[in-house]
């Protein structure tokens, strides 16, 4: 789907709604929605969807590359704390759509006197949910980087290297496999720091008998993966093992019976359920997933607080864990496809258990 059908699928829905314009703002890559509607990468612009006007706003940095990039109207200005103003040339007196969550307090202060500003954020996010084939395999190819990525890294691992010598080896990877970047900060965390679900990577080193979360992922095209795999380092305590394979029969059980049209509650109990037959379910914090696509986290939710029926091609990922205060901690995460006829997993690397 080409940015101009995506903004005209959105317009028709806030026209519904009695809604004349949206807008939206990225100030140094601080929101996605600027280049999904646009097609533009640079870090700082705005973009104004109407019925028949597409507008975007760029300074003086990035007139040339907005050209390139984007079939909207190129509106120039000349620095960036002129944006605000220009779109309000634009709008005044209109009634807008924004997303309330990427919205800064200050821009909210310059306008909201002169625009009827109204939150459309859910709106929006249904659309984005909906992914369509070639969103899909740019999120496969983000995969494909993250997990050659991964086998590198692994094939130079060695017992006592700390766990910020191995983010930085794999963000390396992913970088020399064509990825621009790390779709988020790595979370690498051994032994006792794999109890901590965000645990980024320390200085710790990594020693024999220990459970190593490893939770990376590759941003490609303006797209993203997100993949977990937790390895032992040698021989590790049968207890870690046991837990080890509680996660992983949760993983599969849950995404074995995914599709869309139930909700993420219903998809996120299976694995909780199935944690709960093994008495780990205390040890689960948080939701089983979440959306996946130009963001790391989107709409939808695998969770036990998301009771909307998870729609046909969302790219969610499925990620149980168990994480044990002062001992050890293992998440196993896929990124997957789920449509009307069942489910796709879009991420292959290896999830046996396996000693590095």
């Amino acid at each position: 789907m080409s940015t101009k059908e995506r903004s005209s699928k959105l317009y028709r829905k806030l026209k519904d709604k009695g809604i004349d314009y949206f807008l939206s703002i990225t100030f140094e890559r601080s929101n996605t929605t600027v280049r999904y509607l646009s097609g533009f990468t640079g870090d700082t612009g705005c973009v104004i969807v109407g019925e028949k006007e597409r507008y975007l706003l760029v300074d003086s940095r990035f007139y040339t590359q907005a050209a390139q990039e984007s079939d909207c109207e190129i509106v120039k200005v000349g620095n960036s704390s002129n944006l605000t103003k220009k779109a309000l040339e634009i709008l005044k007196g209109k009634i807008v759509g924004i997303e309330n969550g990427k919205f800064f307090h200050s821009w909210y202060a310059d306008m909201s006197n002169d625009l009827q500003l109204q939150n459309v954020e859910e709106d929006l996010y249904a659309i984005r949910a909906v992914k369509d084939r070639e969103e899909v395999d740019k999120i496969k190819r983000a995969i494909e980087v993250a997990q050659n990525a991964l086998k590198k890294t692994l094939e130079k691992f060695h017992v006592g290297m700390t766990e910020k010598e191995f983010s930085s080896l794999l963000g390396y990877e992913m970088e020399m496999h064509g990825a621009q970047k790390p779709s988020f900060d790595t979370i690498i965390a051994s032994g006792y720091r794999g109890a901590l679900p965000h645990g980024l990577a320390s200085d710790k080193k990594m020693e024999k008998g220990e459970m190593v979360v490893v939770d990376f992922g590759a941003l490609v095209d303006g797209y993203c993966s997100d993949i977990t795999r937790t390895f032992g380092i040698s021989k590790v305590p049968q207890k870690a093992l046991d837990a080890y394979l509680a996660v992983l029969g949760a993983q599969l059980k849950a995404i074995e019976s995914a599709k869309s049209g139930m909700t993420g509650k219903e998809i996120d109990a299976i694995a909780r359920n199935f944690l709960k037959e093994k008495q780990l379910d205390g040890y689960f914090g948080g939701g089983l997933g979440h959306g996946l696509g130009m963001d790391v986290h989107e709409y939808p939710f695998l969770s036990e607080w998301y009771d909307k029926p998870i729609n046909d091609m969302a790219v969610v990922t499925f990620e149980p864990g168990v994480y044990i205060p002062g001992e050890f901690g293992i998440r196993i995460e896929d990124d997957v496809l789920l449509t009307e006829n069942g489910h796709e997993v879009l991420s292959n690397f290896k999830k046996e258990f396996t000693v590095i």
